[in-house]
């Protein structure tokens, strides 16, 4: 029930970054906004999951697991009131910031509590099982809001909240348990706000580019903000006996590793989500909850994942292996998406590379917790566990942005190009709608090609780090024996 509990929960946080995905058009009407400002919704919420993880890490020794999870659900559920009754962009932008920080209360809590409330025995299945909760409620985001879109509106994608709320509200106060309390440490409140602060200004900078121009005054002035806020952190951190991310962390080879691999495999992730939608809606005329079903087949791949976890032996290599197979099925799924056609829909192109994502999604979101409680020393176990959430998050919102500018920057080259090729193969090539539904099409293929290489190289990475730590290994062990003998 404690797992049934913490899933319902965070169901809601993890359905909401990538629910706006679709119909991103009725919900920019609504609110008197350009779909550009939309990422907001999707990238800034995001940011904002980023910022509010590593409160969970800190309250926990001022709040009871059951008190801190009923208030984290309830501002949740707030939030969801003020961005539902939003119409404008600022309001609904209020909601999504509070979503966003109380969503990332209840993530890394989440997993604390399905690791202290299982035996040992059964602990990384019932940890293995959460992640692939989490990864299901991140596919089902774009369905659940898709139909929601079409039929009651797209209003009720936020007040859909409410109902599971009060349902996790009910199951916390009947099913968890408070556990020994842990020594309180001094709030790092400093620490905070400038991790905050620097996180906020680089994703202003790297959405805004566009509009303000990356060469503008503005926007060179907020970039300076962002180095200096990031070293004043760095420089807090270094003296504060308690920060919010201690750098003790990055003295770990292998936890850098997965940091690097984990935030390229998560910009893969958010980024082809916020992509395939788009396409399906733009090339395919696909209604919103059309677009949803189809997602839906990669949420149904995930199921199977469970079925496996009760028989993998969770052994010191597996988790490396299985988040770098992830990585790479993620990547081709993406890589897959190269020749997708625009003129005519093809369920099998559309459906395959969508399975494989499922699995490979699912595959990376059991390994990643045990990995980052295994490659610090055990002081740092918790402590990497909500960093590498963060760093999912942070890698999220990166993703959404630059999928959006990839489509931006590359649709005026290729459109260019085939003007100036004078297209010999087109059947028109004076069409300009014709001309430009076919620039457009090859901005969608690239990009989605480039985000899947992004995470077939996570995959790589993890890859090299195994077949160097074996080699490593084994010249440890030959030098022992030559001692020895």
């Amino acid at each position: 029930m404690v797992l049934v509990t913490v899933i319902i929960g965070t169901a809601m946080p993890l359905a909401d970054t990538t629910s706006m995905n679709v119909g991103r058009l009725f919900i920019a009407r609504s609110l008197d906004s350009s779909p550009d400002e939309t990422r907001w919704l999707t990238a800034g919420y995001s940011l904002f999951v980023a910022i509010g993880i590593p409160l969970s890490h800190r309250l926990r020794g001022f709040l009871s697991e059951r008190a801190l999870y009923s208030w984290a659900t309830i501002v949740f559920m707030a939030g969801s009131v003020v961005s539902m009754l939003a119409h404008f962009m600022p309001m609904m932008m209020v909601g999504r910031a509070l979503q966003g920080l109380s969503g990332g209360v209840l993530l890394p809590l989440s997993v604390m509590l399905v690791a202290e409330s299982f035996p040992e025995s059964l602990r990384n299945r019932g940890i293995g099982l959460f992640s692939v909760g989490n990864a299901l409620a991140v596919s089902l985001g774009p369905t659940i809001g898709g139909y929601l879109v079409d039929n009651p509106g797209w209003r009720w994608t936020m007040g859909i909240h409410l109902p599971i709320g009060f349902l996790t509200l009910f199951l916390t106060h009947f099913t968890l348990e408070n556990h020994p309390s842990q020594e309180p440490k001094r709030f790092d409140l400093v620490g905070w706000l400038l991790y905050g602060s620097s996180a906020f200004f680089f994703m202003y900078v790297t959405m805004e580019g566009e509009r303000f121009g990356w060469h503008s005054n503005t926007l060179f002035g907020y970039a300076i903000a962002v180095l200096l806020l990031f070293f004043l952190y760095l420089s807090w951190a270094q003296f504060f006996p308690d920060p919010i991310f201690p750098l003790s962390l990055f003295r770990h080879p292998l936890f850098v590793l997965l940091t690097v691999a984990n935030f390229l495999r998560s910009l893969s992730v958010f980024g082809r989500l916020y992509l395939l939608p788009l396409f399906l809606e733009e090339f395919y005329h696909f209604q919103s909850h059309h677009a949803g079903l189809l997602i839906l087949t990669g949420a149904v791949a995930e199921l199977l994942i469970p079925v496996f976890v009760g028989f993998l032996d969770f052994n010191v290599h597996f988790p490396w292996v299985a988040f770098g197979i992830g990585s790479l099925l993620i990547g081709l799924s993406s890589v897959g998406y190269l020749n997708l056609p625009a003129e005519a829909f093809s369920l099998s192109a559309v459906v395959i590379p969508q399975i494989v994502f499922g699995i490979g999604l699912a595959i990376v979101q059991v390994a990643l917790n045990p990995l980052a409680q295994r490659t610090v020393p055990r002081p740092l176990a918790r402590v990497a566990v909500v960093f590498q959430l963060t760093v999912m998050f942070l890698g999220g919102m990166s993703g959404t942005v630059f999928a959006r500018h990839l489509l931006d920057n590359m649709l005026p080259a290729f459109l260019s190009g085939i003007v100036l090729s004078g297209v010999p193969y087109m059947h028109a090539p004076d069409d300009p709608e014709r001309i430009l539904r076919l620039a457009q099409a090859f901005s969608y293929n690239l990009a989605f090609w480039i985000l899947g290489l992004l995470s077939i190289g996570a995959g790589f990475l993890v890859f090299v780090g195994i077949a160097t730590g074996f080699l490593w290994k084994r010249r440890g062990k030959m030098g022992g024996m030559t001692q020895t003998e």
